[in-house]
């Protein structure tokens, strides 16, 4: 971690009132960029700050002491000044086919923030090499979410690591029924309507979709399997979004959407 520069974190107290008539707000405290001065939040007392390098610490202990993963590639990225930071694991020695010429890697995607954006979090993703899509996993298959209101000690990082191979083969299972299974415009609909896109972006879908479909319904819907909808879905996400911010909240919006899908 010596090439990137995280914030240095300092917890200074508040007060409250004007000029001389100041008084210590004794419940609470603030989170700060000691260098900057930015103010990234401000919490209760019982709030416990989990630094971006001691949550990287505590799961790679494990991660690169768990049999069958192997070293993965790494990549970091950062929002609000450091305030958010996402860090992706992605195991390039296992590869698995979803169907010919379609392969998958599985990721984890380690979440933290001091400005209460979110919480501490560790998600099992995948990365398609087709399209170079990241792709999400659904709800079911949330592995870590926690408030900092534990010791980093007291999570299960452990026990959500080592099941995270059976994690993602459960779902490869899913990924290769979608491959098969045609999309209902019911389907589709509520899937639009999940992921709230602006007009925009819900064209940019809709031109894809008509693109990568040659049959088309008696209404005139293009009818491409559920397989392509949500790599199209993926692609856009991955591809197409301005910032971090708005690609991790389009993902958890397609998180919850994909459950429309069905098994």
């Amino acid at each position: 971690m010596a090439e990137i520069t995280f914030p240095e974190i300092e917890e200074q107290p508040v007060s409250w009132g004007y000029y001389r008539d100041l008084h210590d707000a004794g419940r609470y405290k603030a989170i700060v960029d000691r260098d900057t001065g930015k103010l990234f939040s401000i919490v209760s007392k019982d709030y416990k700050v989990i630094r971006h390098e001691q949550a990287i610490d505590a799961l790679e202990d494990i991660l690169y002491n768990t049999k069958g993963l192997g070293a993965p590639s790494v990549t970091t990225s950062f929002y609000n000044d450091g305030g958010r930071m996402r860090r992706t694991y992605r195991f390039k020695g296992i590869s698995v086919d979803i169907s010919q010429d379609d392969k998958i890697q599985p990721e984890l995607h380690l979440f933290n923030s001091y400005d209460l954006t979110w919480p501490l979090i560790v998600l099992l993703g995948a990365f398609r090499f087709v399209c170079a899509n990241g792709l999400v996993v659904g709800r079911k298959f949330y592995q870590l979410r926690k408030r900092h209101v534990v010791q980093l000690e007291q999570m299960d990082f452990r026990g959500q690591v080592t099941t995270a191979l059976e994690r993602f083969k459960k779902q490869v299972k899913t990924w290769r029924k979608w491959e098969k299974r045609a999309l209902s415009l019911d389907t589709y609909q509520k899937v639009m309507e999940a992921m709230k896109f602006g007009k925009r972006a819900t064209e940019t879908i809709e031109d894809m979709v008509s693109e990568e479909v040659e049959g088309f319904l008696t209404d005139g819907y293009p009818r491409p399997t559920v397989w392509t909808f949500y790599n199209l879905l993926t692609w856009f996400v991955t591809h197409e979004t301005v910032s971090l911010n708005h690609r991790v909240e389009l993902e958890n919006r397609l998180r919850r959407a994909v459950e429309h899908f069905g098994k």
